[in-house]
């Protein structure tokens, strides 16, 4: 801890004149006093050693560089970085995802056990594919927002989702293939080529340069724009190179439309992604006045306002999920799940599956009687603690199965209640087990051993007798 610990008095901007008694000491032997500077005749040495105003130091005694401005020992400051945008002016509402709020609902449908709400909500929050966002904007005008009908990737710019549709998309309607061809003929004197990867790219002037430059851009340097990729391209002329390229251009690739089953007209990328935009986009695209996206695809927009936005939204939920449980609640009451609190009227919420309702232990057999009754006076138990037997247990499992006592998904069990008990103050080791094992038969003592007085007290002797023959709940 201490090597750990702030070592406050660095963080002191006291002058060392100021730290030192003021800065006047009276020195012992030659009878000069010192001050935080130095000595009296030390200090009239140093300023005889000044040079008058002028030459290299102006007025005030600041030294200059050659250029005539002030120059100083002090560092400068580095440039302040440029503040991030701020957060789109939007209204985010947190819901869970349709396909995973059906998995949880699933899994309560499936087992009797309580579910915290707020664990629940948190494991939710902890998927971000699991969270679905319902996005407002507060002026309508101002912010509109374009969104892929085939994935949910959505941008305020019209263009970026275009070209994340022809990226990411195009495969699914276009079959991409790759043919043989007749190596390029012509007097090429040079050919492009990638200094990231050596890869050839070809000479400038050929029709399919460009198309080459973007499908290794794609493929290999997707991390990195267009723009600087192309700054990477550099021209070479030797003539193995160049040779190098010519058998390397023997093959092409071709794209078929996957409705054409014949691949009757191969076509080029550059064909591909024109015959894609004018058959596919209108019906891709499209311009939501309330955006509803999951999480993980808000954050991964382009559009950094409204990234900024998703996650002040999620930060404010996850230090308290108020919306993702209102709408947990509320899905989870359509399908007739059962709600309860522990421990009191603002105790932790759960939910279940069971439909809850004390035991009458006096009127059930004595079996079930005496588990219902030892987890009621011993809550918040884990099962080994409970049951001694496969019997035990079948009798806890069917005391849980009609909702008479609960079952707590972290294991442990109590008896139900207005608010059955839950926590770590209520985990007491039981005094014995729950289900008393039968005690071997005593030999009766001579009657001649009882002392006389305690045959008295007991009268008839039947007190002993019962005490021999009943058990004990823990």
């Amino acid at each position: 801890m201490e090597n750990n610990a702030l070592n406050l008095g660095a963080l002191d901007f006291t002058p060392d004149w100021a730290r030192k008694d003021a800065g006047v000491k009276v020195s012992s032997g030659n009878g000069s006093r010192t001050s935080g500077f130095g000595t009296r005749d030390e200090n009239r040495d140093r300023r005889q050693d000044r040079p008058a105003g002028g030459g290299e130091r102006g007025a005030g005694n600041r030294p200059r560089e050659k250029g005539g401005k002030p120059h100083f020992d002090r560092p400068r400051r580095p440039e302040r970085m440029a503040p991030p945008p701020k957060p789109l002016d939007v209204e985010v509402r947190i819901l869970p995802e349709q396909k995973a709020l059906g998995v949880i609902i699933r899994r309560l449908q499936s087992d009797f056990h309580a579910y915290k709400l707020k664990d629940l909500a948190y494991f939710l929050l902890d998927n971000p594919e699991s969270i679905l966002l319902k996005i407002t904007p507060k002026d309508p005008e101002a912010v509109k927002f374009c969104q892929c009908g085939a994935c949910g990737f959505a941008s305020t710019d019209e263009q970026d989702v275009i070209a994340h549709l022809v990226g990411e998309h195009l495969g699914d309607y276009y079959a991409e293939e790759t043919i043989d061809c007749e190596p390029p003929k012509g007097n090429f004197t040079a050919v492009a080529r990638c200094n990231l990867g050596g890869e050839l790219l070809g000479p400038t002037n050929i029709h399919e340069f460009n198309s080459v430059v973007k499908a290794v851009w794609r493929e290999k340097y997707p991390q990195m724009g267009e723009e600087e990729f192309r700054s990477h391209i550099e021209m070479v002329r030797d003539a193995e190179t160049i040779e190098a390229w010519r058998q390397s251009a023997t093959k092409k690739r071709v794209y078929f439309a996957k409705s054409d089953t014949e691949k009757a007209k191969p076509l080029t990328r550059e064909q591909a992604e024109g015959e894609f935009k004018r058959v596919m986009l209108a019906q891709m695209v499209s311009r939501p006045k309330v955006l509803s996206i999951t999480a993980d695809k808000a954050l991964n927009s382009p559009v950094k306002p409204l990234v900024y936005a998703v996650k002040d939204a999620l930060r404010t939920e996850e230090r308290a999920p108020y919306n993702m449980c209102f709408a947990l609640r509320g899905a989870f009451h359509s399908r007739k799940l059962k709600f309860f609190r522990a421990n009191d009227p603002r105790g932790p919420e759960f939910v279940t599956s069971a439909d809850l309702k004390e035991f009458d232990s006096a009127h059930a057999i004595p079996e079930l009687a005496q588990i219902a009754d030892f987890v009621k006076e011993h809550p918040c138990l884990p099962k080994a603690d409970i049951v001694k037997s496969p019997e035990d247990e079948k009798h806890l499992n069917w005391l849980v199965s009609t909702g008479h006592i609960v079952a707590f998904v972290n294991g442990v069990f109590s008896a139900v209640e207005k608010h059955p008990k839950y926590g770590p103050q209520y985990q007491k080791r039981p005094v014995a087990p729950a289900v008393a094992e039968k005690p071997a038969e005593a030999e009766k003592p001579a009657e001649a051993e009882v002392p006389a007085q305690a045959a008295e007290e007991s009268g008839n002797g039947e007190q002993g007798t019962a005490n021999e023959d009943s058990t004990q709940l823990a």
